[in-house]
């Protein structure tokens, strides 16, 4: 990433100003090592030990969506609690989406939106303080006051920070107002934390689904006169901006502890300009973005400059795991001069809270930033590509309708299941039908390809001709193997499908079949009590909870996976085909072997699956059943598996395209050995040469 000549020393003051207790900490990079502070500083903020211990006010929305908790530290946020959430469903306590982080040893902290420093003509002051001596002082609830000293004690600057909520909207304004109390002008520039990491998940099935987005708008050209925001199209993990790990002094490999984020090198190449950052987890974000007038016509309002310059990252526990890391993201303003006794504010908007459309979409200002078009349903990986994100936002529609109309999650998931499989039943049974044909008629073939086999077993090119001549004798078309394609093709639909349950926030804490599991046990059995986590059918002591990688945090015996495995067995045995004599040895252990994977494998994978995925594959796979019943039925009634029947069919119908293709292949060669025929003398062709 770009290095600014200011990143070196910005390093050294989020260092002292986020772990002040701290001081002797050092980056392995000798670039990134404090600096030898200036023996006579020109400016210094104004330590106030008075305030030490003092409790701060907190701010609560009214609404009861967020909660701010402020600590000394950089007048920063001690913790940001969602009141609308809980981390289970007993609703006990909830969901901390932003908070301080402190690394293992206890000795950093990263305190999100702090005010780190300011540069004053180019001289860098901390504004983090520290416990016993804190800088900022609060005036009332949610406002900070500090004042920036000369080296005689003369008041220079005074800096307010004031946090304000928006009511009923799950985030907050942060403006920051920079006064200059000196009778010379002066340059500046403010230097503050953003966000900081969003937990990582207590259960880490499929792996940690922490992202970043961006929306940007293209250089002028390219933009034009268009508002619109882009959304950046990559489904990038948090590791990519922790970039790749580099050696120490002793060569042990860890995470750079500074970089530059914003603008990055494609950034500056295709002169794209910041509207917003967002951190995600599986169900929430936290957005930086501007504060501006939805009905603005001005390009300018929608981006985060000239409040955000540049953007850099910082990392603690840098010799950590990706997971067990923890990144907090840092601002630098654009430079201002501010005369004597006049002011200066900025403005931030800050979002955290749930990530989905219908509340995006009803906020003027995120839906301004194109935020709804952030909001996607794909679980990443080599299934990215199949995963179409207008399908999960029509199946995500269609879920609530659902929901809207029966009122329970789990019976909706089921009724959407049922209404994909009607839509895409004619499908299935054209595939059905073809693969039982396809093999009733290798299966009548069998003996005389075994004959072929004995004659010619020494001939493979004789054999191979033979073969193909008894498949065209017998009317049987290699693109009957092709059968289960159509099949195949339906596999993005359930994808997409999974992608959408997987991440919807409406099934987070929400019960099954109305709660009735709860209903009858008092609310002792927690089975199926959250359809966004394993069904807890048997609770394990504490004592015997254990981790796996593919499975996270155990903590119950869970039952829908185990049933998902005789579910899976049952379809298997519907949907395979009769076992044919043409398969070789191979062929049946590779079969054997899938069914080993479907049945065994695939429900030890969703062993610790959230319980509405359960539902899903077990509600799709039992329809499964009952559809290929139906369909076997039906041919059984029509004869449609009779050899009879079907070289009848096949005869009235007559060659199909590959037995016209190989006539044609045959005909050219022919034609190629005995050369072109001779024109007709009655022909025109002829007359037309003999003139």
């Amino acid at each position: 990433m770009r290095t600014t000549p200011l990143l070196p020393k910005l390093v050294a003051f989020v260092l002292l100003a986020l772990a002040p207790q701290a001081l002797g900490f050092q980056d392995d990079t000798p670039e990134t090592n404090p600096p030898s502070s200036d023996p006579d500083p020109m400016y210094r903020a104004l330590q106030r030990p008075e305030l030490a211990g003092a409790d701060l006010a907190s701010l609560r929305d009214p609404q009861e969506t967020i909660e701010l908790d402020f600590t000394h530290l950089g007048a920063g946020i001690e913790s940001l609690i969602l009141l609308d959430e809980y981390e289970s469903v007993e609703e006990v306590e909830h969901v901390e989406i932003q908070g301080r982080r402190t690394d293992a040893r206890g000795d950093l902290n990263a305190v999100p939106f702090a005010a780190l420093a300011i540069e004053i003509d180019g001289e860098l002051v901390s504004l983090g303080g520290t416990e016993s001596a804190p800088i900022w002082g609060e005036v009332s609830p949610g406002v900070f006051e500090a004042l920036i000293v000369d080296e005689s004690g003369t008041p220079v600057l005074r800096l307010v920070r004031r946090f304000e909520i928006r009511e009923g909207r799950h985030g907050f304004v942060l403006t920051q107002r920079v006064e200059n109390l000196d009778s010379e002008p002066h340059t500046l520039r403010l230097i503050s934390s953003a966000m900081v990491d969003m937990p990582k998940a207590e259960n880490g099935y499929a792996g940690d689904r922490r992202r970043f987005r961006v929306g940007f708008m293209r250089d002028q050209t390219s933009q034009g006169g268009s508002l619109v925001v882009s959304v950046d199209p990559e489904l990038d993990a948090r590791t990519k901006i922790l970039g790749s790990k580099i050696p120490d002094v002793n060569g042990t490999k860890h995470y750079a502890q500074s970089s530059s984020f914003w603008p990055s090198e494609k950034a500056l190449k295709r002169g794209d300009r910041l509207s917003w950052l967002a951190f995600n987890d599986r169900y929430y974000s936290v957005i930086l973005h501007p504060v501006f007038d939805p009905a603005s016509t001005d390009q300018g309002d929608r981006l985060l400059s000239p409040v955000v310059e540049s953007m850099d990252r910082f990392v603690l526990d840098s010799y950590a795991k990706p997971v067990d890391t923890t990144i907090l993201m840092s601002t630098k303003s654009a430079e201002f001069r501010v005369e004597p006794g006049a002011s200066q504010s900025i403005e931030l908007g800050v979002y955290a809270g749930p990530r989905t459309k219908p509340i995006f979409a009803d906020d003027p200002v995120l839906a301004a930033l194109s935020l709804p078009d952030m909001v996607v349903y794909n679980i990443g990986g080599f299934c990215a590509g199949c995963t179409f994100d207008w399908l999960t936002h029509i199946l995500i529609e269609v879920l609530r309708i659902f929901h809207s109309m029966v009122g329970d999650w789990a019976v909706s998931i089921m009724l959407l299941v049922v209404l994909v499989r009607a839509c895409l039943h004619p499908v299935t049974r054209w595939s059905q039908i073809r693969m039982q044909r396809f093999s009733v008629q290798m299966q009548s073939m069998g003996p005389k390809q075994k004959a072929l086999r004995e004659k010619y077993k020494d001939d493979p090119k004789k054999l191979q001709a033979e073969m193909t001549k008894l498949w065209r004798e017998e009317g049987i078309s290699p693109l009957g193997m092709l059968g289960c394609l159509p099949m195949m093709l339906q596999s993005p639909v359930w994808i997409a499908l999974y992608a959408t349950l997987f991440f919807a926030v409406e099934l987070k804490h929400e019960p099954a079949f109305y709660g009735v599991f709860q209903s009858v046990s008092n609310g002792s059995w927690q089975f199926l009590a959250d359809l966004s986590a394993a069904d807890h059918a048997i609770p394990l002591p504490s004592a015997m909870h254990f981790s796996f990688p593919l499975w996270g945090t155990v903590q119950s015996i869970n039952l829908l996976p185990i049933l998902l495995g005789f579910v899976f067995f049952a379809h298997q045995k519907f949907l395979t085909p009769p076992s044919t004599a043409t398969l070789t040895p191979e062929q049946e252990s590779q079969q054997k072997m899938m069914k080993v994977m479907m049945v065994v494998m695939f429900p030890v994978m969703m062993y610790t699956a959230p319980s509405g995925l359960a539902l899903y594959f077990i509600t799709n796979s039992t329809l499964g059943i009952f559809e290929s019943k139906w369909i076997r039925a039906h041919m059984k009634k029509h004869g449609m598996l009779e050899i009879e029947n079907i070289r009848a069919e096949k005869a009235k119908k007559g060659p199909g395209l590959m037995q016209r293709l190989n006539e044609a292949a045959e005909a050219r060669k022919q034609i190629e050995k005995r050369g072109p025929a001779p024109i007709n003398p009655a022909s025109r062709e002829f007359r037309r040469k003999q003139k």
